[in-house]
């Protein structure tokens, strides 16, 4: 132990007088009390009190971080088994928190933790095997897949859609996908990890799900969708479904996933915010429905989006929209342009070729550019904090790619999620409304259209407008 720690367990002392024989140490210590009750929990080798002396040691908010320190406790109670300690020292090594970055180690640490079972653990080692060792990876996520977790089910999906470290069969896809949603709605929420996490687009498996089965769904003949949904339908935890359908492709070991080689779609560039000077002042004036869209439905892009020329001919693709925010750079989710290497706006008559200008895919918040072109930018943007709830609100997108599709509702929450602002809303949204606007009374926009809880009446979510500036 460092000699911080000692001089800090020597002042304890000092306070609280000789530490009690009996310690209990249940929760994290906030005190002096707690923190000498913990330590003769941990001395007297508690696993569970070791590793909470090591959470507040490694606290950079805490008076007594000591990442040192903290790594010592950690190690301390993974001697005794505790699962979270080996996840704290997983992240440590990874990430280079309090500790330098030490990857060979952190994958030590991992590999107990997948010995031992634990679900962030066999989800991140997937993840990192997907090209490494693709038939481990596919174990993996199988098993998981078998015991009820919706985020290795939705993996899998994602991964016989797009081929690579498994094999490419888009009815193995759908069943996943449509397993996944069952899941989500049936089992407790799985454990996850941030390596494992900014794999999808939606903040619930249940909503990944919706998503993914309806642009799975569309590719599929309609007798072979009803058998592998009845078959999906019958699925229960502990059961590894058959191959359903044709293989599209022989399993590709050692082959670079889709979307990576000749002819693929671009890496997305980086996030880069849009321009302060883009953040327009918003309007105050009163509007009917038929004025908002009159005024900005000809800011709001229909997005036809496919990962070959082939694929755009055969109709093979995604729809969704995108908001023009000024003459030649739109926003949109990252959902409807990921992995596209054919972008196509339009709007009437005018079809305008896109490229992706720069992404965030754990944030769904990606941006594009046309050259040439003449977009029509919406005139004003309205901050998420001067939002009520209770105000009318507009949807504007492509829902099914019907163009300028206009919808109304109430704003009905305001969400702070994770790193970003939603705005709640009664308006609706739904496929191909992705990366659509959502305008005020007035004609500002106010939130990009992002998804919607499937199997529960107006709960749709759009990503703050002023998210896309920060």
């Amino acid at each position: 132990m460092s000699s911080r720690w000692v001089q800090t367990v020597a002042i304890v002392i000092a306070m609280g007088g000789a530490l009690p024989v009996q310690a209990a140490c249940l929760a994290r210590p906030s005190s002096t009390t707690e923190l000498a009750q913990c330590s003769t929990a941990a001395a007297s080798g508690d696993g569970i009190a070791a590793r909470l002396l090591g959470d507040v040691m490694g606290d950079p908010t805490q008076r007594h971080y000591d990442p040192a320190t903290a790594l010592a406790w950690w190690e301390q109670a993974a001697a005794t088994g505790d699962g979270l300690a080996l996840r704290r020292l997983f992240d440590a090594h990874w990430y280079g928190r309090g500790t330098p970055k030490d990857p060979a180690k952190a994958r030590t640490y991992l590999a107990k933790a997948v010995a031992a079972g634990a679900q962030w653990a066999r989800l991140a080692r997937a993840v990192l095997a997907e090209g490494e060792e693709p038939s481990l990876a596919a174990d993996l996520y199988n098993g998981l897949a078998a015991e009820g977790n919706c985020l290795a089910q939705l993996r899998l999906a994602h991964g016989h859609d797009r081929g690579g470290w498994v094999e490419k069969n888009r009815n193995q896809a759908f069943y996943w996908a449509s397993v996944a949603g069952i899941s989500g709605r049936s089992q407790p929420a799985p454990e996850d990890h941030p390596l494992f996490d900014n794999r999808f687009h939606y903040r619930d498996c249940t909503s990944e799900a919706y998503f993914l089965r309806e642009e799975l769904g569309r590719g599929l003949a309609a007798d072979l969708r009803g058998r592998v949904e009845e078959s999906a339908a019958a699925w229960k935890p502990g059961r590894i479904p058959e191959r359903q359908g044709p293989v599209e492709a022989p399993p590709a070991i050692g082959v670079a996933p889709v979307g990576l080689g000749s002819g693929a779609a671009p890496r997305m560039p980086e996030w880069r915010p849009l321009a302060a000077s883009l953040q327009r002042p918003p309007s105050r004036a009163r509007l009917g429905a038929e004025d908002v869209f009159a005024q900005v439905g000809r800011s709001v892009y229909v997005v036809i989006a496919a990962r070959t020329e082939e694929d755009l001919k055969a109709r093979n693709g995604r729809f969704g929209s995108a908001v023009a925010m000024d003459e030649r750079t739109l926003v949109t989710n990252c959902h409807v342009i990921d992995e596209m290497a054919v972008i196509l706006l339009r709007q009437g008559s005018q079809t305008l070729r896109a490229t992706p200008s720069g992404g965030d895919p754990a944030t769904d918040r990606c941006l594009m550019s046309v050259s040439p072109g003449r977009l029509s930018a919406v005139p004003g943007i309205r901050p998420w904090d001067d939002l009520r709830v209770g105000e009318t609100v507009y949807s504007i997108g492509a829902p099914k790619g019907l163009e300028a599709t206009l919808g109304q509702g109430l704003i009905s929450g305001l969400r702070p999620i994770k790193t970003l602002h939603y705005v709640q809303t009664s308006a609706p949204i739904s496929p191909g409304s992705s990366g659509g606007g959502l305008f005020d009374a007035a004609g500002n926009l106010v939130g990009i259209t992002t998804f919607h809880i499937r199997d529960a009446d107006g709960l749709n979510f759009a990503i703050a407008a002023e998210d896309f500036f920060r």
